[in-house]
């Protein structure tokens, strides 16, 4: 098989004609294997532009387990925003294009994936008790990387990634996705100025994000402390 991509957890080979196999590092929790593909096939139930989840293999490659997709070929909007960074028209054309599927995705009801309280207590966030439930789907990780423009369909946009997929208040995710867009994450060693202009225009982008979902900060507030402890926690795997 042909390596086509390696991330943090797995590694991606073609497989079949229209198939590829996302192979998980020696190591990786099964449960966390199988938790993946049954949220990928919910997605696909609801009919949410997605991948295919086919099959799961195990003992490929010295014993690992994989997910068996459809393959998609074409490039996440991610790639599309930073080539046209300077560009502020394009990119809120392209963050009007983030906000519209999101919110197809979370009006979508299902308690079918874990609650987005057993995620965050995961991490051990403080005060998940105070806050609201919900029975409304969640992605948990909802950016432009997260968004694949197909090559052979350019008016189709498929969403991937359904490892962190919960249920809860639609809240929850947009708070998710705008921290995603803010936070600095943008390493030590970038030049001070520079630095400062991309934050601004994070925020720029996390406060036209959130108008184009119809909410203002203070309506997601309460979940942002959570989050940010979350994130930090993420951020060292």
């Amino acid at each position: 098989m042909k390596q086509i991509a390696i991330g943090n957890t797995a590694e991606v080979y073609d497989y079949e004609e229209g198939k590829i196999l996302k192979l998980f590092k020696s190591g990786y929790l099964v449960e966390d294997i199988h938790r993946e593909f049954n949220n990928s096939a919910l997605v696909n139930k609801l009919g949410i532009p997605s991948p295919k989840a086919y099959e799961i293999l195990s003992d490929v490659m010295n014993g690992r387990t994989g997910i068996v997709y459809e393959k998609i070929d074409g490039h996440d909007l991610l790639q599309e925003v930073m080539a046209n960074i300077q560009n502020r028209e394009y990119v809120e054309k392209r963050l009007e294009t983030l906000a519209a599927i999101h919110k197809d995705f979370i009006n979508q009801r299902s308690t079918e994936p874990i609650s987005y309280k057993d995620y965050l207590n995961y991490f051990g966030a403080p005060d998940v008790d105070s806050l609201p439930d919900g029975e409304f789907l969640c992605h948990g990780d909802f950016h432009f990387g997260n968004l694949l423009h197909s090559t052979q369909n350019p008016e189709k946009i498929y969403v991937i990634d359904f490892m962190n997929l919960c249920h809860g208040p639609k809240e929850y995710d947009v708070a998710r996705a705008y921290i995603l867009l803010t936070e600095d994450n943008l390493g030590a060693d970038i030049d001070p100025v520079i630095k400062n202009i991309l934050l601004q225009a994070k925020q720029e982008s996390g406060k036209f994000y959130l108008n184009k979902m119809g909410y203002i900060l203070k309506d997601i507030e309460q979940f942002i402390p959570a989050i940010e402890f979350c994130r930090g926690k993420e951020m060292l795997f």
